[in-house]
């Protein structure tokens, strides 16, 4: 076995299940569907290596996790039977090492995961009081959260709804930060849902493909001008209760210009989404116990929960107005700041709750926005204008 690859057979055991999990369940495209099939001749290498195992029982448990990836029972007797397995499994582990060194997905499963939990609706989530901070006082960071929900059933306004409602559950006075949701669409959709739980709702009129940069450079534009710190945070995404305490206090310190709260994102599937939601929301724990969830884990993508100071935003020209449909802003604006400013990552845990996939993709499995040069962004004039897109029929 190589010198490179630990001595731990549990970390070996789970790289195996993992890598199973991740080549068979097609849930995981809904995840990250470019990384998922980068990740495939690594992952199903695994899968092969298993079906060609010297242990029948080690096969017959490997396929039978392929076949029901969601089980947690296929999952974990699958790891307990590669534990024991001794010297026959080293071909095995090194596959699996290798997969786990080079797939930019990863996967959890708690050992308190349940698969059938109530689900949770968006008109469940509205009958939840809203509190807003009304005082008047300027805020140290305005959150900002872009939003379209067209065409999911509502499933996004759900995930919004949560979000929402966990910011309003912070540790904090609540009139230290300021939530500001940007709706864009052809038409203010949600507005009456949303504007009770937020400090301020902005539209964006735009009727085509969603233009998640442009939203964001109008809603920095209206609403952020007396706050010294942004986040800007994905409506998908469920915040414990220290979240704006921790990370204001993370951009005191001496050094620092902007940050991810986290390294992996933790693709919720819908029933640990539920059990999530109604954890933090209906239940009022400060945080998610992550026992009882089940995720794939995206490595290191870019902006789902990004802080930085209002200056830094405006001087690198926010977000690049050219992208359309979802996919590929948020890299180039991660690398145009990492380069503007001293960059931090942290590793908290970050929830992401489940949704219909979003990437648009384009003839030949590029994505719709890989034309665009990164970092080639020089606005010619004012960014976040709100009429930008006026000539698009409603």
């Amino acid at each position: 076995m190589s010198r490179s690859i630990p001595l731990d057979r549990g970390i070996l055991a789970t790289a195996v299940a993992d890598s199973v999990v991740v080549a068979s369940d097609p849930d995981v495209k809904t995840a990250n569907r470019t990384y998922w099939e980068r990740s495939q001749p690594w992952t199903l290498a695994v899968v092969d290596a298993i079906r060609n195992h010297a242990n029948s029982t080690i096969r017959a448990l490997g396929e039978h996790l392929a076949a029901e990836p969601t089980a947690p029972g296929h999952y974990f007797d699958l790891k307990a039977a590669l534990l024991e397995s001794g010297s026959s499994s080293q071909d095995l582990f090194e596959k699996a090492w290798q997969a786990e060194c080079v797939s930019r997905v990863g996967y959890h499963l708690g050992v308190k995961y349940e698969r059938q939990v109530l689900p949770v609706s968006a008109s469940e989530l509205k009958n939840v009081a809203p509190r807003r901070a009304g005082s008047g006082r300027p805020p140290v960071v305005t959150v900002i959260i872009p939003f379209r929900d067209r065409d999911t059933h509502g499933t996004r306004l759900r995930n919004l709804f949560a979000c929402l409602l966990a910011l309003q559950d912070q540790s904090v006075a609540r009139d230290e930060y300021r939530v500001v949701v940007i709706e864009s669409d052809r038409s203010a959709r949600w507005r009456d849902a949303v504007e009770p739980y937020v400090d301020e709702y902005l539209f964006a009129p735009k009727a085509g493909a969603f233009n998640r940069s442009w939203a964001i450079n109008v809603a920095v534009v209206n609403a952020a001008d007396d706050s010294e710190l942004l986040c800007i945070l994905d409506g998908d995404v469920l915040v414990d209760r220290d979240y704006i305490a921790r990370n204001v206090a993370r951009l005191q310190l001496p050094g620092t210009g902007a940050h991810l709260t986290y390294r992996d994102m933790s693709c919720l599937d819908e029933v640990a989404t539920s059990a999530a939601i109604r954890q933090r929301i209906h239940e009022g724990t400060p945080d998610v116990d992550v026992d009882r969830l089940r995720a794939f884990r995206i490595r290191r993508p870019p902006s789902c929960s990004l802080w930085l100071r209002t200056e830094a935003f405006r001087r690198i020209g926010g977000f690049d107005e050219r992208y359309e449909g979802w996919g590929g802003e948020d890299n180039d604006f991660f690398f145009r700041l990492h380069l503007a400013v001293p960059f931090d990552t942290f590793d908290d845990w970050l929830l992401h709750m489940h949704h219909p996939p979003a990437a648009t993709l384009i003839a030949g499995g590029q994505k719709v926005n890989a034309r665009i040069p990164w970092c080639s962004w020089r606005p010619e004039g004012p960014i976040g204008q709100r009429d930008r897109f006026a000539e698009e029929a409603p």
